[in-house]
């Protein structure tokens, strides 16, 4: 009967961590998820404070500033602030185009 007990208090034990597992694992996933979307979000969001710094190191040809400026202010990969860098500079050349 107490050996009974026991191993179904260890199975019911072992189900229990397996769930936690999976639970952790879908949260990384979650989280990662979210990161990329908040990346995603904050790469079009001019209003940022760090964004008019950003337009004069461009403006001063500091390309590379500016790129190191951005991965700093969100977190971007090398790639990333520099393809935001680029986007400023596109939308800042077509708005001093109109």
């Amino acid at each position: 009967m107490e050996l009974t007990i026991i191993i179904l208090l260890i199975l019911i034990v072992l189900y229990l961590t397996i769930q936690l597992m999976k639970t952790r694992s879908k949260l990384k996933s979650i989280e990662s998820n979210t990161k990329i979307v908040n990346k995603k979000e904050n790469f079009h969001h001019t209003d940022h404070p760090i964004h008019q710094q950003l337009l004069l190191l461009i403006d001063q040809q500091q390309d590379v500033k500016a790129v190191k400026l951005a991965r700093e202010t969100f977190g971007f990969s090398l790639l990333e602030g520099k393809r935001y860098v680029d986007w400023l500079k596109r939308k800042e050349s077509s708005r001093n185009i109109k």
